[in-house]
This record gives structure tokens, C-alpha cells and sequence, in this order.
């Protein structure tokens, strides 16, 4: 189906209002007319609302991630450094006995 056909068939754009659906119809759709059983359905609702717990647990965090990414950063850079200090006395401890 090419894009101009489609724009030409598909009508008018509906508002929010004509799209939402009560908690019935909504049900009705699903069991009887799509053929979802009640325990899909159920699982369904379980798994949306674990997913808005971890959006919420996200938001809430967000402020204090900045703050442990920055402290992360820095004990990269501290080990980093504390690694390089090392090789570097060490090959100067090699050097000085070859000497």
C-alpha cells in the first residue's frame, strides 16, 4: 500500500476523547473479540504495572545517578592513577638494580 494511497483512504484523525476506551468495552475486546483468556489478560495487567514501578523507581533515582556516575568516574581515575604510579616505580626499582 503506497503512502498517497493510504492518506487518501485512511479519513479523518481522531481526537484523544474518541480513542479511549472504559474499562468494559476495553475487556470486551480483549476476551471476546481477540480472544485473550483472563489469565493473559491478568498477566498482561501484572507485567504493565511491574514495568511502572521500575519507570518510578527510574524517576526516582535519576537526580543521584548523576552524582554516582561522577563518583564512579573518579575512582576510575584514582585507580588509574594508582596503577600507572606503580608501574612506573617499579620499572624505575628495576632499573636503579640493573644499574
Amino acid at each position: 500500500l503506497a503512502l498517497d494511497e493510504y492518506e487518501s483512504v485512511r479519513g479523518r484523525r481522531r481526537n484523544l476523547r474518541q480513542m479511549l476506551l472504559n474499562y468494559y468495552h476495553r475487556k470486551h475486546l480483549f476476551e471476546h473479540v481477540l480472544g485473550f483468556s483472563k489469565e493473559e489478560i491478568k498477566k498482561a495487567q501484572k507485567d504493565v504495572h511491574k514495568v511502572k514501578r521500575q519507570r518510578e523507581i527510574t524517576r526516582t533515582f535519576l537526580p543521584v545517578r548523576k552524582v554516582e556516575e561522577v563518583a564512579e568516574s573518579a575512582s576510575r581515575k584514582w585507580k588509574r592513577n594508582v596503577l600507572k604510579k606503580k608501574v612506573v616505580e617499579k620499572s624505575n626499582s628495576e632499573a636503579s638494580v640493573a644499574a
